[in-house]
């Protein structure tokens, strides 16, 4: 019986592989310069890269897709804060039999 060897393909797993990799793969990624609060965003870090507001880089793809998750996420984060959106009836079942009074939404 024929064997058939199959290829082992190694993933890169440090900084250094992810910048080896072909640079036709990598992708660009711009950092906003604000919030979507208007405030000045902050720096992205990863190990001891750090990514500066309002700045494009050309990266790995893995790299590209790390900092468009965490701004994606920081966005939606921000987002939170403006909007409540807990229903009022969920309020008063968590605030049952707590010691603190029931918060009310005007």
């Amino acid at each position: 019986m024929a064997t058939v060897a199959k290829e082992v393909v190694k993933r890169p797993t440090t900084i250094e592989e992810f910048y080896a990799t072909p640079k036709e793969t990598w992708q660009f990624v711009t950092l906003p310069e604000e919030d979507p609060l208007g405030k000045p965003y902050p720096a992205i870090y990863l190990n001891k890269e750090r990514f500066e507001p309002g700045q494009t880089y050309n990266l790995p793809a893995q790299i590209a897709s790390y900092l468009k998750e965490r701004i994606k996420v920081f966005n939606r984060s921000c987002v939170r804060l403006l909007q409540p959106d807990m229903a009022q009836p969920g309020i008063v079942r968590t605030a049952e039999g707590a010691a603190a009074p029931m918060p009310t939404l005007q």
